[in-house]
């Protein structure tokens, strides 16, 4: 069971969208969007450093977003790649900007997916690389647009930093999920663990 932390934050549960307030007051100005999962519920036998217990979405006044993910366990230097990834492993937090539209395209490929923007921390087994994909020129048959943005690693926190000159002026209210994935080459096919679709709502 998801337990929702602050703000005014919903999630998709079979279909039904729920909105729940937090009980404490937010700054108009810096605005939080947090949800906790328990410790050792991922599937696929994720290690600790891949089962997510906490995500975070902080948007600033300048509309810049913080972004964080707490790990159940340490993110080693050197991280194994978990079977059957041989290739990649992401943390991405995935912003669903517009209901109505799939962008077929990278990083999925031929398939779609909901969101229009994504940004991703990625060890390929050598280096670690934090990565914005801008997918909504892949609405009108261009390509992502792929920008690297500043990101940390520091025992279970992994953290991410989203410029506003990247995402633009975003929806006073959309949807936004978290994801590992672990890639098993150049095709990107392998075991994506279910996602967890927030709903996050700032006020302008």
């Amino acid at each position: 069971m998801l337990r929702f932390l602050s703000l005014k934050v919903g999630v998709m549960i079979a279909g039904a969208l729920l909105v729940l307030t937090g009980a404490v007051a937010q700054s108009v100005s810096t605005q939080i969007s947090t949800v906790s999962d328990p410790v050792g519920d991922a599937t696929f036998n994720a290690p600790a450093f891949q089962d997510v217990v906490r995500v975070q979405v902080t948007k600033t006044a300048s509309g810049d977003f913080e972004l964080l993910m707490e790990m159940a366990g340490a993110v080693p230097v050197n991280p194994p790649m978990p079977p059957p990834g041989h290739s990649e492993i992401w943390w991405v937090w995935n912003f669903d900007l517009d209901p109505t539209t799939f962008p077929a395209g990278y990083p999925y490929f031929k398939s779609t997916g909901a969101a229009e923007f994504g940004v991703a921390v990625r060890w390929d087994g050598a280096e670690s690389a934090g990565t914005a994909i801008d997918r909504r020129p892949l609405l009108t048959g261009e390509e992502a647009i792929i920008t690297p943005v500043t990101f940390s690693i520091d025992g279970k926190i992994v953290k991410a930093d989203l410029p506003y000159t990247l995402i633009g002026d975003v929806p006073a209210s959309f949807g936004w999920f978290r994801r590992y994935r672990r890639l098993v080459g150049s095709s990107r096919a392998g075991r994506r663990p279910p996602s967890c679709r927030y709903v996050a709502i700032f006020t302008p």
